[in-house]
């Protein structure tokens, strides 16, 4: 039985199951689309926080109307607030930036698939999509209408409860990020804290909706019309626009097979953010864009992509704990933290 249920003033549909295969997804699409009589179904592979399948009726001739389900990971409520999710895929559907939500269910829902391409660590770089990535970031920091203080520290400290005290078992690869093999929870929230001293002190970090997540795999190239649009939007609340930067450029170096050397150099930073800043100077009537406007935000993007590797690896730690997706969480917290104390005397100064 589906009834309604509202979110952001809109009336969304909800049937109140639990959803856990593919073939249990094709029941509620039957009461979403009843027309459709030959329906197509797809897994999505590479996620590693869901699960996403989609479905399409045979007779439809535009990939865009498909319907993806997603299916909540195991225990991320811990991590993710599913009700904010929700509640900000509605809104940026609202201002233009995501798809439609259809069905609310207890473990997911359904919405709009979105046409195009997953960026690679090679598209990404491409002088004909990079700039493009830019100018929607700052739309979406100009655009997008916030509330609350940045959730960086708050929502690590909450994170950082769900971390055990000692990395033993199959988190004992994280006792060597720091190479003297004795790296526990203490430690790492000496990391946070130290870091968290260094935000407060700063006095002209710009803030705003943030997406949080912008991984290669978040970002779709629509190669037809040259566009690019944000999916999944599950980390998407207040923040530092220089983490939300600093975070993609960190994703340069993939997540299925990490290479850091793929992180971009000065020289490319410095001309990606010149185009985020001529497009958010414009979209806010700010003026002209100065070379220290430039330099400044390339100095808190490098500082914030510390923040991102120390955020990406407590994820991590409580995804190993949790997840039951095929995926080496801990080893990739390894690797995160790795670079975070790699990186730390670079960067940690630059604000």
């Amino acid at each position: 039985l589906l009834y309604t249920i509202k979110f952001e003033g809109m009336d969304i549909p909800h049937k109140d199951i639990s959803v856990r295969s593919i073939t249990q997804g094709e029941e509620i699409i039957s009461f979403l689309q009843p027309d459709w009589y030959l329906v197509k179904s797809k897994v999505f592979n590479g996620g590693i926080t869901n699960q996403i399948f989609g479905y399409i009726d045979d007779t439809c001739k535009d990939k865009s109307d498909m319907i993806l389900l997603r299916i909540y990971g195991n225990k991320t409520e811990f991590i993710i607030d599913r009700k904010r999710e929700l509640q900000t895929h509605i809104k940026l559907n609202k201002a233009g930036f995501a798809s439609p939500v259809y069905c609310t269910l207890k473990n997911g829902y359904l919405y709009g698939f979105v046409d195009g391409s997953t960026l690679t660590t090679e598209s990404v770089r491409c002088p004909k999509v990079y700039p493009i990535i830019a100018k929607s970031m700052a739309g979406m920091h100009g655009n997008v209408e916030y509330s609350g203080e940045p959730i960086f520290y708050p929502k690590l400290e909450t994170w950082m409860r769900q971390v055990p005290d000692y990395f033993t078992d199959k988190l004992e690869c994280l006792q060597s990020v720091t190479g003297n093999g004795t790296f526990c929870k203490a430690d790492l929230m000496d990391e946070l804290n130290a870091l968290h001293s260094k935000i407060v002190s700063q006095t002209d970090l710009l803030v705003g909706f943030c997406h949080n997540d912008l991984l290669l795999e978040n970002i779709i190239h629509n190669t037809v019309n040259n566009s690019i649009s944000f999916i999944d939007y599950e980390y998407g609340d207040t923040n530092y626009f220089a983490f939300d930067i600093g975070n993609h450029f960190a994703e340069y170096a993939g997540v299925q097979s990490v290479d850091y050397n793929l992180y971009p150099s000065d020289e490319y930073q410095k001309w990606w953010i010149e185009i985020y800043l001529k497009e958010f100077h414009e979209l806010k009537n700010l003026g002209p864009v100065t070379d220290e406007h430039v330099d400044n935000l390339c100095r808190q993007v490098k500082f914030f992509t510390l923040c991102a590797h120390v955020w990406w690896g407590i994820w991590a730690i409580i995804q190993s704990i949790n997840s039951e997706i095929d995926f080496d969480y801990a080893d990739y917290g390894r690797m995160r933290l790795e670079e975070y104390f790699n990186q730390k005397n670079r960067f940690f100064n630059e604000i």
